[in-house]
């Protein structure tokens, strides 16, 4: 087994060297890290990982959710509530080209806020929030230089969730909040900002954020003014976590199991927003599903957790390695 600096290692690596030492398989890195690697067992057979990447999910399940557009289109198609959404060629868009009519007109349908987000891409990297036409476009313009692909999508206030699943159960429900501060009637939001262990204070999406509040980074909340500082949730951006798993109602849980299943997938993320008023037609809407989830910020997050991720990968490495 090749051996990594324990300060080097990621998440992923450390719990496999564990497993692999119990149940007698041998662990090759694929570099320095440990970011990719190679299982193999005494008959030869071998199993082989990139990052979260595991060999469970077939490669046509996973690029499809790689593809936020096609991911939503076939659970809808499957009777899955998804966000109305439109997606954005960013060639018609580029150095300042006013954006299509059908764009328009799909804002004025749907009203505002908006998000804009890659068609393709994890973690809430570049998913920016408009409240008007004007900040619509610019979201579009910003962020045509960076990708082929946008969705422009119609914002879902409630519960954000993350649930795990594997081969048809929940092993996880995870709910997300949002990074925000909380004044103090004295620090600039700059100051706050700063101080906030998870943010990266040079994250663009911090002013255009605050913007839609009428605030900038110079100004100074009241004592108990919490302020949003991104649009959204993901651990990996500073929002915050905890495990819910237990107060999921069993539609929420049947929701996520049918949506890793319509999109032929034994590993995945579900991520979703149970509505703040209950929408007829149900329970829960689907964002996303992610075919190679993370766990290291909730890892990190304390005792239970880490605890919490740790079954949750050997269930993984079990179903993987299993004959």
């Amino acid at each position: 087994m090749d051996t990594i600096s324990s300060t080097d290692r990621t998440i992923v690596f450390e719990l496999l060297e564990d497993y692999c030492a119990k149940h007698g398989l041998n662990l090759t890195a694929g570099d320095a890290h440990g970011h990719a690697g190679l299982i193999e067992d005494k008959t030869g057979r071998r199993w082989l990982f990139k990052g979260t990447r595991f060999d469970l999910n077939a490669l046509g399940c996973a690029e499809i959710c790689n593809d936020k557009s096609y991911t939503a289109r076939f659970l809808h198609a499957a009777g899955i509530a998804v966000p109305a959404s439109h997606l954005v060629i960013c060639s018609d868009i580029r150095d300042g080209r006013r954006p299509p009519d059908a764009v328009l007109d799909f804002a004025e349908e749907q009203g505002f806020p908006l998000f804009v987000k890659p068609n393709t891409g994890q973690e809430g990297r570049d998913v920016m929030r408009a409240d008007t036409y004007h900040t619509l476009q610019n979201a579009l313009h910003i962020l045509a230089k960076r990708h082929d692909r946008l969705l422009v999508q119609e914002e879902i206030r409630g519960r954000d969730l993350r649930i795990i699943v594997l081969d048809g159960d929940v092993l996880c429900a995870i709910e997300r909040k949002a990074p925000e501060v909380t004044g103090d009637g004295e620090s600039s939001l700059a100051e706050l900002v700063d101080s906030h262990s998870r943010i990266d204070p040079a994250d663009g999406r911090i002013d255009f954020e605050l913007s839609l509040q009428g605030l900038m980074l110079e100004s100074v909340p009241v004592a108990g003014q919490r302020v949003s500082l991104l649009p959204v949730s993901n651990l990996s951006s500073g929002g915050s976590a905890k495990i819910v798993t237990s107060e999921i109602s069993p539609e929420i849980h049947k929701l996520a199991r049918l949506s890793a299943k319509t999109l032929g997938l034994r590993y995945a993320g579900v991520d979703l927003i149970v509505p703040d008023e209950r929408r007829p037609d149900t329970a829960g809407i689907v964002l996303e599903v992610n075919a190679a989830p993370g766990l290291n910020n909730l890892y990190r997050r304390g005792p239970e957790e880490t605890e919490t991720v740790k079954q949750i990968y050997a269930a993984v490495f079990d179903a993987m390695l299993k004959k």
